[in-house]
């Protein structure tokens, strides 16, 4: 959810409530980091559970440092807030495949 609702200034719609506008670009993505990285924890703790935890970390670690590492862009202005939110979309969506399909698959 943080990530849908990131935005440059310029993409801002009146009336529409984004973390970007209440709590400044930065405050918004680190939030959207922290809930990540929260994630990435739980997942694998999960994943352990599984017997699947090389697999799921292997696959949203990588995720996550790639969003961390464009959080600067962001911040300064050169990056739209969509990349976030693919990125969360992305992030759901490799979350559910690596905790759910993909072990009952290969199991």
């Amino acid at each position: 959810e943080t990530g849908r609702k990131l935005r440059q200034p310029a993409d801002e719609e009146e009336g529409v409530e984004t973390y970007s506008r209440l709590w400044g670009k930065s405050v918004a993505s680190n939030v959207w980091l922290g809930s990540a990285a929260a994630t990435l924890v739980c997942a694998v703790a999960a994943a352990r559970e599984i017997d699947f935890m090389v697999p799921v970390s292997l696959v949203l670690a990588p995720l996550a440092m790639f969003a961390l590492a464009l959080k600067p862009s962001y911040v300064r202005g050169s990056l739209s807030g969509k990349t976030f939110e693919s990125i969360s979309a992305v992030w759901t969506l490799a979350l559910y495949l690596m905790l759910g399909i993909v072990p009952l698959l290969l199991k």
